[in-house]
This record gives structure tokens, sequence and C-alpha cells, in this order.
């Protein structure tokens, strides 16, 4: 059974109109005029039924609301805030403006891990600002790729197709032959960097173990720390919390490695629970900044696995 979240997933709400507006408005005043546009474009989104349904599960999870009023504003927030960081993606490939929050520690922790030979794989969640982040990871001189899925739905432009320049990494789509599995393989084993949302099932859902977030089940995949323990690439969970106008901050939650452990999936879903454990602290840091609109907690997931 094929995942139905890879139909969910990267399709945009706005016509290219709408985008190409606000790309105006920032070119010619700034990511600030563009902000002024966004209230009332996203009230507009919110109060419709479709999109309020979509991000409906998480709002129930993370702050289960007590009335309707309650729900509405949460939504408000979730869209408003994801609309931002939509706007300041835009920003840094028209304005090439940003500030990044980051201690040096990072940087050489993540050079130091790259330097060992072995790639370097990199975990992160559809998030705060990682659409930002990851054209800025300059500070790691490996060949680095993108697990990302682009929906041919989605209106809105990548950093690089605004800025006219090369993006700093190449891409693998997750809904290609064995979900880019052999394709991150062929790149840990040169030693590369492997970028990808760890909070998001692509392909089979058989690939998947169930953890628990927010008082609920979800799946997630584990063939990352599969992957990592046949190459023995160690793994950093990484998040980008958005502060504020133009600038985000990098969270290194933890890195590890993951010994051998066989073939059953289910000797790796204490990797996949740490990592959804540190995604459930950045929600409970940041309500307003994950970014899923599905509902990761349905329940008519396969069960044949």
């Amino acid at each position: 059974m094929k995942n139905k979240q890879t139909e969910k997933t990267g399709r945009s709400l706005a016509s290219k109109f709408k985008h190409r507006f606000v790309y105006a408005l920032i070119f010619l005043g700034g990511r600030g005029v563009a902000y002024l546009f966004l209230y009332p474009l996203v009230l507009f989104y919110s109060l419709s039924p479709a999109v309020y349904r979509k991000s409906s599960a998480y709002i129930q999870h993370r702050f289960a609301p007590k009335n309707r009023w309650q729900f509405f504003k949460h939504t408000y927030l979730l869209n408003l805030t994801f609309a931002r960081t939509l706007v300041d993606r835009a920003a840094l490939g028209i304005l090439g403006k940003v500030e990044v929050v980051s201690t040096e520690e990072e940087c050489v922790l993540c050079r130091e891990l790259v330097s060992c030979g072995k790639g370097l794989i990199l975990l992160s969640a559809h998030c705060g600002a990682w659409q930002m982040a990851v054209n800025l990871t300059d500070f790691i001189s490996a060949k680095k790729h993108v697990l990302y899925y682009r929906n041919p739905k989605d209106n809105d432009k990548t950093v690089a197709e605004h800025s006219g320049k090369q993006a700093p990494f190449s891409f693998i789509n997750p809904a290609g032959p064995l979900g880019g599995v052999v394709e991150m393989m062929s790149a840990l084993q040169k030693g590369e960097v492997v970028c990808a949302m760890a909070d998001r099932v692509f392909g089979d859902e058989k690939n998947t173990v169930e953890t628990s977030f927010l008082g609920g089940k979800i799946r997630v995949p584990y063939s990352f720390y599969r992957m990592a323990a046949a190459t023995g690439a160690p793994i950093v969970i990484i998040f980008s919390p958005w502060l504020g106008a133009g600038k985000f901050a990098s969270w290194t939650v933890a890195h590890f490695t993951v010994p051998e452990k066989g073939p059953s999936k289910e000797n790796y879903q204490i990797f996949a629970q740490q990592f959804v454990d540190a995604l459930q602290a950045f929600c409970i840091k940041y309500p307003y900044q994950f970014f899923n609109y599905f509902d990761l907690w349905e329940k008519d997931y396969a069960t044949n696995d």
C-alpha cells in the first residue's frame, strides 16, 4: 500500500499569481510590506473549512482547545507563522538577507563528523525555518543532498530559483524507486551529506515504525537509522526555529551513531523515538512552528507489516 501522505504534501494553497504578487512586494518594499499583506491573506485561508481541517489534528494534540475561538486562534497563528517563514525564504532568494543564530561549536561538530569519511545524516522536520536553513549549510564543505519531494502543484519558488544561483545541494526524490535509498546510500559511502525530514513518510508504509508523539501514536521512517548502521554515518538531529523577521537559529539537539542491529525494523524504533521526542520538545517550545498539514495520527494506516 502506498502512503497517501505523498499526495498530501508540498501542494501550494495559493495560486501562482498570489505568489508572484508577494514576490513583487518583497522586491519593492522588503519583507515588512509582505508581512502586512499576510494578515488578511492568512485570515482568509484560516476561515476556509478545507484549510482548517489540514492542521486540526496538530491543533487538537498540541493545544487541546476548549472552544471554537481557541481552535481558530491557534490555527491562525500557526498559519501566520508558516506564511512568514515562506516570505523569509523568498526574501533570502530575492534580497539575500537573513540572520542565522548558531554557535561555532555546532559548525565544528558537523565538520569533524564529516571529516571521518563515513558521510553525515542531518535529520530535521517540517518545522521552523527549515526551508531557509537547508540553503545555508556552506560551513560543511562536503557535497550535500536533500531528500525532497516537490509536488507538481507547488507554485512556490525555491531560493535558488529566486536568486538565479546554483543551489548548494542536489535533490533526491523520496517518491522515486525505493524511496531514494540507493542514492542516499551511494552519497554516504562517498563521505557526502544527506539532509532529510524524518517526520514524514514516503513510499511504502512497511518502512515505518510506531512512535509516541503529543499524546498519540504516529508512524515515522526508520530507514535513516538503518542506513546509518549500514554505512557507519553519524546522525545529527537539528532544528531551525524561526526567531522573527529574517532570523532563525540553529538548534542541534543530539548526535549519535547507530550500531548494526540486524534487519528487523523494530530494533531501530528506539532511534526513531529519540528523534520524535526531540521534535515534541521543539513543538512545546515553539508551538506555532510545526507545519505538517495533515493528520499524523490518522487511524487508517496500513497495519499489515
